[in-house]
């Protein structure tokens, strides 16, 4: 969890210029540079407008909504997992076997969006705010003025989109998964090598600091993001309109928004085409990098530490 937190902070610069990219990919107003602006002017115009620490603007509802939504995944994925696998994962072998996997994924994480989904569309609205003054101090403060303005069920606007968006993310980050691990996680299951030298009376610490090294490391780390990216490649499109369409929640009533997803999609089409709906999928790939240097690096403490014991 902890590790998770940092990998979210490291990459927060780029998050926030990927999302300014997509929800004003043809200059829309407020969302940052000039239309057509490209990741390296809306990193200017960033740093121009509000300063080097604008680049963790709404980063804190980002974390919190992350943390909320790690608990939740947590709290349900036993439960799906009994109701999908009775009897364990053992038991299931080839198609019935993944699809079983991803229904149990898809329901864990169907809990953890509904929890934090609200902390969502503030950081959306808040990482969007490139105007100066900024319009919200904070995400109370997005969730205060979008309920006053569009009433409660704004909170979730996009909700239903993510919801089915979830579903070709699961199959395709599972099938990934799937296809990689018996390629780079041979020994997944398998008790580690251990150094019976390190096994020392009274110190449990040593022993699993230095006799039980992390023996998947780095290729679970490596496989999960790969996972993870490919299902994000694949659905990336969605998760632009969606971005949009959690943007309005920030404009006032009367100010001309989009009045319904389906025509945010429609404008986003009309002014760039099909290519529009890829708009800062780049910097997307690019945060790959700091994230999993934080994670390698926050794993690999926790390991020698043995605080995890």
């Amino acid at each position: 969890g902890g590790a998770r937190v940092l990998s979210k902070v490291a990459s927060a610069p780029l998050e926030r210029v990927k999302i300014c990219l997509q929800v004003a990919p043809a200059g829309g107003a407020g969302a940052g540079a000039a239309a057509g602006a490209g990741p390296a002017a809306t990193f200017r115009d960033i740093l121009a407008r509000q300063g080097a620490l604008a680049f963790w603007r709404g980063n804190g509802a980002h974390v919190a909504g992350t943390c909320l939504g790690g608990v939740a995944r947590l709290s349900v994925l036993r439960t799906s997992q009994m109701w999908a696998m009775p009897g364990g994962d053992r038991q299931y072998e080839g198609l019935g076997a993944y699809a079983r996997r991803c229904a149990s994924l898809y329901a864990a994480g169907a809990a953890a969006l509904a929890a934090a989904y609200p902390l969502d569309v503030a950081y959306t609205c808040l990482a969007a705010d490139a105007a100066r003054p900024r319009e919200f101090r904070g995400a109370l403060h997005l969730l205060r003025s979008a309920r006053a303005r569009h009433g409660l069920p704004s909170l979730y606007r996009g909700f239903p989109l993510c919801l089915g968006t979830a579903v070709p993310f699961v199959l395709v980050a599972t099938a990934v998964h799937d296809a990689l691990a018996p390629l780079l996680l041979r020994r997944t299951g398998q008790a580690p090598v251990v150094d019976r030298r390190a096994a020392l009376p009274g110190d449990l610490a040593r022993l699993v600091r230095e006799g039980a090294p992390a023996h998947l490391y780095p290729w679970n780390l490596l496989v999960g993001a790969a996972a993870g990216f490919c299902a994000q490649s694949a659905t990336y499109p969605l998760d632009t309109a969606r971005r949009r369409w959690q943007r309005t929640c920030a404009a006032p009533a009367a100010s001309g928004a989009p009045a319904s997803l389906r025509q945010c999609v429609a404008e986003l089409h009309a002014h760039g085409g099909w290519r529009a709906f890829y708009a800062g999928y780049g910097v997307n790939a690019a945060k790959l990098l700091p994230e999993l240097l934080v994670l390698g690096g926050a794993y690999l403490a926790i390991n020698a530490s043995g605080s995890f014991v």
